[in-house]
């Protein structure tokens, strides 16, 4: 079974999941279209309070579809995007993030490669934000 495969499964069962609240998933390089897949689930799951996709090499474009799925989750509160080859493109779509989900309280985004600036529009998003 290949990465996107494994990710998907795992995606779907998530999509149905009513009591797992805390899911790791570091270090098995599920890429771009990987994150596709877990970013699809955040948008239906209910559950998952917590999510650590440390060393995933998403890079930007999985950042986008992670971001995508926690624009619409309403329950998760922490997510670990560390090592992930994420730049200032994924720190956009990130951001856009802050606009409108309230609830997320802890973000993780260590060893990527966010520029000084990158860094910047992360903060001011930051600040922006209308956090619980």
């Amino acid at each position: 079974m290949c990465i996107r495969d494994r990710a998907k499964a795992i995606s779907e069962a998530l999509k149905m999941n009513k009591a797992l609240q805390v899911l790791s998933l570091e270090y098995n390089d599920i890429g771009s279209e990987g994150a596709k897949e877990i970013g699809e689930m955040l948008k239906v799951n209910t559950r998952l309070l917590r999510l650590d996709l440390d060393g995933n090499s998403m890079g930007d474009e999985g950042a986008w579809w992670i971001a995508e799925g926690l624009r619409v989750n309403t329950v998760v509160r922490e997510i670990s995007l560390s090592a992930n080859g994420i730049g200032d493109e994924g720190a956009k779509s990130i951001c856009r993030v802050f606009r409108v989900n309230k609830v997320l309280t802890e973000l993780n985004l260590l060893s990527n490669e966010i520029s000084d600036d990158g860094r910047k529009m992360l903060r001011k998003g930051l600040e922006s934000a209308k956090l619980e």
